[in-house]
């Protein structure tokens, strides 16, 4: 059998964009994305798409700039608008040992999340890409993000063409920003983990 060269495959590639920048700072590395899409384009010479994935603020006007700038580099642009969830003050009840009265404390102040449901447009789009293709080919993710474990299960068992590289930080004792899920998977068959740290050189700001 004909041994697979991952580098010499169609490659696809799908960037979670907030997940990997924010794993590589609690490492102390500072993510260029222009670096990042130069280095894919040269590493693989049968590069079909670089996707990038992230939350937007509409209001965020520097953002909205480098958006268009990576699009000129050539990614393409997936944004998803932020939505804000409120997240309701938490109370708890104390019993005062010495008068027997209850005492209500504000244990977790009232709140405000923004989400984006990233991971879930990551994957339907991936899924609708990907899923029929009908010759060997490459898919890489750049996401430390478990959530993404069961989306690349399925691909791998309903496309027998389909090889899947993940490209992370490490998975380590302390400081860890790696799913264990993620780890897990090396067990399965055309199933790769890369350690991001390995081109920081070639990526870093």
């Amino acid at each position: 059998m004909k041994k697979i060269i991952l580098k010499d495959l169609d490659t696809y590639v799908y960037l979670d964009s907030s997940n990997i920048r924010n794993a590589l700072r609690v490492v102390g590395v500072k993510l260029d994305f222009i670096k990042l899409y130069k280095y894919l384009n040269t590493t693989y010479k049968h590069l079909k798409t670089v996707k990038y994935f992230e939350g937007a603020d509409v209001k965020n006007k520097k953002a909205a700039k480098q958006f268009k700038l990576l699009e000129k580099t050539g990614y393409k642009m997936h944004t998803l608008v932020r939505k804000s969830y409120q997240n309701k003050a938490k109370y708890r009840s104390f019993k005062c040992g010495d008068c027997d009265k209850k005492n209500t404390v504000e244990i977790l102040k009232k709140s405000k999340t923004l989400k984006s449901n990233v991971d879930v447009y990551l994957c339907s789009e991936l899924m609708g890409d990907l899923l029929n293709v009908n010759r060997p080919f490459h898919i890489i993710i750049f996401s430390c993000d478990g959530d993404f474990s069961e989306m690349i299960e399925n691909m791998l068992k309903k496309n027998k063409h389909a090889h899947i590289t993940v490209i992370a930080t490490p998975f380590t004792k302390h400081n860890n920003y790696l799913s264990i899920r993620l780890k897990q998977l090396e067990r399965v068959d055309r199933y790769y983990l890369a350690n991001i740290i390995n081109i920081k050189d070639k990526i870093k700001k």
